[in-house]
């Protein structure tokens, strides 16, 4: 699944012109709620808001584990990454979840360079 970003602006005022490049096509790497979890320009995995992007690719990778929430919400991830807790636990270096994460981002993601971009894209 890749989107462009569009409008950096989302709803809740968070501005993410100082993570991805307007324009920017990205791969998405999972789904939360109404958030998309890419990588920004510098390379973490972080949600942003999926108003501000265009759809570019639907199709969803096929090794995506689905699952909703008590309200309907949908949460779509790679095995192990829907797992509570992940992604805080990167975010605070933990260095074995980030050798997990990198492992397993080139394994599943193989055209996405560092920064979440696909491969040709700006």
């Amino acid at each position: 699944m890749r989107v462009v970003l569009r409008n950096p602006l989302a709803s809740d005022g968070r501005n993410f012109r100082h993570s991805l490049t307007v324009g920017g096509e990205y791969e998405v790497l999972g789904i939360e709620c109404d958030s998309l979890r890419l990588l920004t320009d510098s390379g973490e995995p972080v949600l942003f808001d999926a108003d501000c992007f265009e759809l570019v690719d639907s199709s969803e990778p096929p090794f995506w584990l689905s699952a909703f929430g008590d309200k309907g919400e949908r949460y779509a991830y790679p095995p192990g990454w829907g797992v509570p807790g992940f992604f805080e636990a990167w975010h605070d270096g933990l260095a074995v979840i980030r050798e997990v994460f990198a492992e397993q981002l080139a394994a599943w993601y193989p055209g996405v360079a560092r920064s979440g971009r696909t491969n040709g894209s700006g």
